[in-house]
């Protein structure tokens, strides 16, 4: 426990720094802390709270019409209330979210803040088209948020047959082409804490 306590007080620092506003810097650390935090807590023991990180995993599978097999696979990861209880109570922190349609594989992330406000969204849209594309394209999606008003986003893209992304857009003011992709993840970032909030409910009875 002694690693996840020393953890949580850095994590928490973070927080403490970015949660009044968030900063595109102060995002960052926190995104950062989030990943070193999931990279750190891979072990499977459930005997050894020290390294053994607490998520909830969800999966779901279909068969799509058009498409075949159909596979969500979600991780929502959480903090602790500071509180006088047994079971303190959670608060959604990240998600991350990988799916498939056919052989294309999405994935997407999502940080959160102390208001259960969506922070940060990191996207990855293999085979996408916009305005001005004159075929479908692999993009890569950055919306940096405070409050629901967007901050920074960045897209990126790459064609059939590039080896690297490259940046075709970064601003506070979201061009008409991507309004669409950018309404879809924050509706997507408003469905999680929902699903969390259920999951709690069941799991602790709150």
């Amino acid at each position: 426990m002694k690693a996840r306590l020393i953890f949580l007080l850095c994590f928490s620092a973070c927080l403490q720094a970015g949660w009044a506003q968030n900063s595109v810097e102060s995002i960052r650390q926190r995104y950062n802390a989030m990943k070193e935090y999931i990279a750190s807590h891979t072990n499977e023991d459930m005997n050894d709270g020290a390294y053994f990180g607490e998520y909830y995993h969800i999966q779901a599978r279909q068969w799509l019409p058009g498409t075949g097999g159909h596979l969500e696979d979600t991780f929502l990861y959480w903090d602790e209330v500071e509180e006088d209880a047994v079971f303190p109570r959670h608060f959604l922190t990240f998600v991350t979210s990988r799916y498939n349609y056919a052989a294309l594989q999405f994935y997407e992330e999502y940080l959160y803040d102390a208001d259960g406000n969506v922070a940060f969204v990191y996207a990855y849209d293999p085979m996408l088209e916009v305005d001005g594309d004159a075929e479908s394209m692999e993009y890569e999606f950055r919306f940096y948020m405070n409050k629901g008003r967007l901050v920074k986003g960045i897209v990126m893209q790459k064609g059939v047959g590039q080896q690297a992304f490259k940046e075709v857009w970064q601003g506070s003011k979201l061009p008409a082409k991507y309004v669409e992709k950018h309404d879809e993840y924050m509706a997507k970032a408003k469905k999680f804490p929902s699903i969390f909030v259920n999951i709690e409910k069941v799991s602790y009875n709150y």
